[in-house]
């Protein structure tokens, strides 16, 4: 099996971005560039780390609640408490759609070609 590492962390980098950016807008909060690509770039390593790894612990529903705090509070600048879980919410709730949406979508495209594995979705092209 062949890793392409780059490839993981630019698609990570950039779906990361484009769900912090769909959350910065939902709540009205101020977007920083810099800073959502700095979340987005945690949440690319994060992946890799997880795909990669073969420990436990990189997969545990903990480590990943607290990598979307991390992420949430380095992509905005939360002036209390509240607004911070609001904007929490808000990105799971945006992840939690851009995952389904794109599942629906490969589903309906080919279902036939898709292949679930233990941690990833392929799909067959070999027709």
């Amino acid at each position: 099996m062949t890793i392409y590492v780059d490839i993981i962390f630019l698609e990570n980098l950039f779906m990361d971005y484009i769900i912090l950016f769909a959350t910065g807008i939902i709540v009205k909060a101020p977007i920083k560039i810099i800073r959502t690509f700095i979340s987005s770039a945690i949440g690319s390593i994060y992946a890799i780390i997880s795909y990669m790894s073969i420990l436990e612990i990189y997969s545990t529903i903990f480590l990943k609640t607290v990598l979307s705090i991390a992420m949430v509070y380095i992509a905005f600048d939360s002036k209390n408490i509240k607004q911070f879980f609001k904007q929490l919410i808000i990105f799971y709730l945006t992840s939690f759609t851009f995952g389904g949406v794109a599942f629906a979508f490969l589903y309906f495209v080919s279902p036939q070609n898709i292949l679930m594995e233990k941690r990833s979705i392929s799909r067959n092209i070999s027709n």
